[in-house]
């Protein structure tokens, strides 16, 4: 990301609804999976899934480069009555993450962590941690989605195979937006 990013997701951000909606259907199902213990929650936006996993108490920490997404998750939270930890950053500046540490859990919906980022949030997540990954498949390019946003198995096992073990990998179609889901554990 950049400041041009930035620039780019603040407008966005600021015209969308208060209600940052129901968290992604597919972390919901597979909660069970999900380790107990610190979470760090990548590019969380307004918060709709940081805002769930506090309500299933987890400690979390919500990162975005989007100041006004920041704010209103930090809104929300007061008014549930929930802590939640968060950080406006951009991901591509190395001190970006500076501080945090001892992640049980890695959260990424909707987003797609450069190469440079995958480092920065691997050093972060303890041994055997997981990272749940759900993001745009190569599909969702066929409907005109840009596809360097798109996720794909054999790139994304390229790039994190031997420091991370796949344990689970699905692709979710249409009916979810051609998302992909995928766990991973941090190899000792």
């Amino acid at each position: 990301m950049s400041a041009a990013d930035r620039e780019r997701w603040e407008p966005r951000w600021r015209a969308r609804p208060e209600d940052p909606g129901p968290p992604e259907p597919w972390l919901v199902e597979r909660l069970s999976e999900l380790p107990r213990g610190p979470l760090l929650d990548v590019a969380s936006g307004d918060g709709r899934n940081a805002l769930w996993l506090a309500e299933q108490g987890f400690a979390v920490t919500a990162v975005d480069i989007a100041p006004t997404a920041i704010a209103r998750l930090n809104t929300s939270a007061a008014a549930r009555g929930l802590r939640i930890a968060t950080r406006v950053a951009d991901l591509d500046e190395p001190g970006a993450l500076e501080g945090l540490e001892g992640f049980a859990s890695l959260l990424v919906v909707r987003y797609k962590p450069s190469a440079q980022q995958w480092d920065r949030l691997i050093a972060v997540l303890r041994p055997e941690g997981r990272v749940f990954l759900c993001s745009f498949g190569r599909e969702r390019a066929r409907e005109g989605f840009d596809p360097a946003f798109c996720i794909a198995e054999d790139e994304l096992r390229a790039l994190l195979e031997p420091r991370l073990r796949c344990l689970r990998y699905e692709r979710l179609g249409a009916a979810a937006d051609w998302l992909e889901g995928s766990i991973w554990e941090k190899r000792p």
